[in-house]
């Protein structure tokens, strides 16, 4: 009996994407100590067949027995390079330039070396080490070369993927089903698609994405616990940042004064607010003035300083349930925000509201285990996807007159980043752009039912949605 049986769309994926591509439950059942997940995933889809599983793993074990010293061996791994003059190691490599003496230097770990030279055509050839880069490196002990640096990189093959050919992956699209797509794309982000057989329910943790595909994108999402809120975006992309509960001030939010070092909204893509019922914004005052500024115009201002950044917000939170729908106690389903949160002006800035109670617990059956793009690709492609824009194709779907620029605008961008998640070729039937733009609409719509609930003598009822669409088809988003 296969250990691993494939489905239909497993072989397709596998024989359409190549090493592009990993089965999940292969990744999921075979344990590389101390890799991360990507990049357990991309030596999985290079070096280990499915035929052969059993002795390539152990092969990879031992090359990363030999290659990757424990945390607490740096001595003795600084040892080893002394009396050999040369190493060869697994590590995540992080380089950075010196403008002011022209130089490149690389991060080593297991060495504890933050001054190790680097080529300009190593790190022409792999850019991705600026960023962090897990590899195979050979060190060269040089003294000669420069007493105060004498370590240097002469050699790195990449365990992770070289920046993704977009015009590949749009094709990969054209050569599957929407419906094959979808479960791809879950796949991919970790979930299995057998396992949430509704259409709407895939379509919503779907939704899940748009943050990372489209640029300062503001979204919130509230729901019953273990629905994994966080789990899609977390794992997807080391762009993500998470801050869970506790404290954010505006230096590490935005800029500290007196280091003068760039907070996480100037260095990720994706800032997610978790248990955001229990953070705490320290000087509440200027944090949440400087946010909403941020949610609206992308840009923040500290000091005498003002920053462009491009990451997107993500509110998540708990929020109780009666059966499927929100808990009756609730006069508006912004209630489980902190009271400094529940300002009409913050929430009139956010794009989309993803109904969380909709969505089912995740359990060891949500868990992906057919085949799906690599990790580590995958989130890399999405968050190079943000480049590209969808907007303009609302206009081709009449909707209801009354919409604010703002409630166009979050229709245009959900619109957009739902269409480079499902059609990232941009081939779409009318049929599915109408589903598409609906539920943009929907996202939309229930933000602004919480808006006239907050402040109603501004904000009043109104239908966010295309003509086709009536109030009693909207359904209730309270």
């Amino acid at each position: 009996m296969d250990e691993f049986p494939l489905t239909e769309l497993d072989r397709k994926a596998e024989a359409t994407l190549g090493d592009k591509a990993v089965l999940k439950s292969m990744a999921a059942a075979t344990s590389f100590q101390r890799l991360p997940r990507y990049v357990s995933e991309f030596i999985i889809a290079n070096y280990v067949k499915r035929d052969t599983r059993a002795k390539d793993i152990e092969t990879v074990k031992e090359m990363i027995r030999t290659l990757m010293p424990e945390q607490d061996q740096k001595e003795h791994t600084q040892h080893r390079l002394l009396s050999a003059g040369q190493l060869k190691v697994m590590d995540n490599l992080d380089a950075r330039i010196d403008l002011k003496t022209g130089k490149r230097w690389v991060f080593v770990p297991c060495i504890d070396d933050n001054d190790v030279r680097i080529s300009a055509e190593i790190l022409n050839a792999n850019p991705g080490i600026l960023d962090g880069m897990w590899g195979t490196a050979t060190i060269q002990y040089a003294p000669e070369t420069d007493a105060k640096a004498p370590n240097e990189l002469t050699s790195f093959k990449p365990f992770q993927l070289k920046s993704p050919d977009l015009a590949e992956y749009r094709a990969f699209r054209g050569k599957f089903s929407t419906d094959e797509w979808m479960a791809l794309v879950l796949q991919s982000a970790g979930y299995s698609a057998a396992a949430f057989p509704e259409r709407r329910t895939k379509l919503l943790l779907i939704a899940r994405m748009l943050p990372l595909v489209e640029k300062n994108f503001n979204f919130i999402e509230l729901g019953p616990r273990q629905t994994g809120k966080t789990f899609l975006l977390r794992n997807l992309s080391p762009r993500v940042f998470v801050i869970s509960g506790g404290k954010t001030t505006p230096a590490n939010l935005f800029l500290n004064l007196s280091t003068k070092q760039v907070g996480i909204l100037g260095t990720r893509k994706v800032v997610i607010f978790d248990e955001i019922a229990h953070a705490d914004f320290a000087e509440a005052g200027e944090t949440i003035s400087t946010l909403k500024d941020y949610m609206e115009s992308g840009q923040f201002s500290r000091g005498s300083k003002s920053f462009n950044a491009d990451a997107s917000l993500v509110f998540g939170g708990n929020l109780d349930v009666d059966g499927d729908k929100p808990a009756a106690k609730y006069r508006h389903l912004l209630e489980p925000l902190p009271l400094k949160l529940q300002d009409s002006a913050l929430h009139d800035r956010v794009h989309a509201y993803l109904p969380g109670w909709e969505i089912p617990k995740i359990t060891n059956a949500s868990i992906a285990t057919g085949c799906g793009f690599v990790t580590d690709y995958f989130g890399e492609v999405v968050v190079r996807l943000r480049e590209d824009s969808f907007a303009e194709r609302v206009s081709q779907v009449p909707l209801h007159p009354g919409l604010t620029r703002r409630d166009l605008r979050s229709v245009e961008r959900s619109t957009s980043g739902l269409m480079k998640l499902l059609y990232p070729d941009g081939k779409i039937t009318d049929e599915e752009l109408l589903e598409v733009v609906t539920l943009a609409c929907e996202l939309r719509q229930r933000v602004h039912n919480q808006l006239c609930v907050l402040a109603g003598g501004e904000f009043k009822p109104k239908l966010i949605a295309p003509l086709s669409v009536t109030e009693h088809a909207a359904g209730d988003l309270k």
